[in-house]
Order: C-alpha cells, then sequence, then structure tokens
C-alpha cells in the first residue's frame, strides 16, 4: 500500500483501491491512526462509517467524498458493507492540490455522476498498458483535485476555506 512505511515517495504511484479491500488489508478501525505519505481521496459509493481526522470525528456516507492531504493523520471505520475508491495520488511529481482536509457530501446527481466518471476513468486507466499512461495519470489526477477544488467553492460549507486559491494552482489560466 502506499502508508508512512515506504520512505520514497516516487516509489508511490498513483493507484486505486478499492474501499472494501483497503478497510480489509488496513483493518480499519477508529483505534488504529495512520497516514499516508501522499495524499488520499476517499469517493464512498455505498454503505457508511466514520472517520476521524486529526483527532475530530465525523461520518461518511454514500456519495461523500473526503481528500486528505499527505500525512493526514486519520482513522476510519466502515460500518457493514461500505463500498467505493480510494485514490492515492503518489508518484514522482507533485501535484497542487488542497492543503486541508476536505469532506464533500454530494447531494446531487450531476454531482455524483461527474464525480464517478472521474474516478471510473482514473481506476481504469490505473491498469493501461497503453502509451503515455503515466501522462493521462497524471492530468487525470490534475482533473480530480480541480474538481474538488471548484465543488468545495461552491458548497459555502467549511471546506470553502480547504480549496486552494487560483493562483495556487500551475498553469491557471484566466479567460480573457
Amino acid at each position: 500500500m502506499v502508508d508512512s512505511t515506504s520512505h520514497e515517495r516516487g516509489l508511490r504511484p498513483l493507484q486505486a483501491v478499492s474501499i472494501g479491500h483497503l478497510s480489509r488489508e488496513a483493518r480499519w478501525s477508529l483505534t488504529t491512526p495512520r497516514s499516508y505519505l501522499v495524499p488520499v481521496l476517499f469517493w464512498f459509493t455505498g454503505g457508511q462509517g466514520r472517520i476521524s481526522v486529526n483527532g475530530t470525528l465525523r461520518g461518511y456516507t454514500s456519495h461523500n467524498a473526503i481528500f486528505l492531504p499527505a500525512n493526514t493523520s486519520h482513522a476510519c471505520e466502515a460500518m457493514g458493507r461500505t463500498q467505493g475508491t480510494a485514490l492515492f495520488f503518489g508518484g514522482r511529481t507533485e501535484l497542487s492540490g488542497p492543503s486541508e482536509m476536505l469532506h464533500l457530501r454530494l447531494s446531487t446527481i450531476q454531482q455524483q455522476t461527474e464525480m464517478n466518471q472521474l474516478v471510473e476513468n482514473f481506476r481504469q486507466d490505473c491498469t493501461s498498458n497503453l502509451p503515455l499512461t503515466d501522462e493521462v495519470l497524471y492530468h487525470r489526477a490534475c482533473l480530480i483535485l480541480l474538481w474538488l477544488a471548484q465543488n468545495s467553492l461552491r458548497s459555502g460549507d467549511q471546506s470553502r476555506r480547504a480549496a486552494p486559491e487560483p493562483a495556487d494552482i500551475p498553469a491557471y489560466r484566466t479567460r480573457g
């Protein structure tokens, strides 16, 4: 996995892991905090549970996206059958993303569909052997992080503070 036991950042690639697999293999429990050396996005599509981030406990359900920056202490607990995907944003190139935790509760069908498509395309490219796959994955990861930032700004809740400013996003262009 991409936990904090591996010290070489470049050896932890961009990857997608099912939440079910991650919760079983990592033995998710609120009593076992962990952190990852790379940013991670948990996209929950089914079930519910609790997550403690830096000591603050909150719940999650279907259609919740939780972004954790690198080295964020957290503990998760899945209640029953929880489904979804964890995206690990590792690799040799730094990605510009939120500097604080984001928790988006996506309530509209449009938001849920967009996030599902972004995650599914990323997941499929993780298993691809096509030329330029690394570049495609990098840009898909950038798109996901921009989508999260944009939707956190739209939501108007506490997540708004954690979104990056446009000037902090590489290659950001203003429309003229």
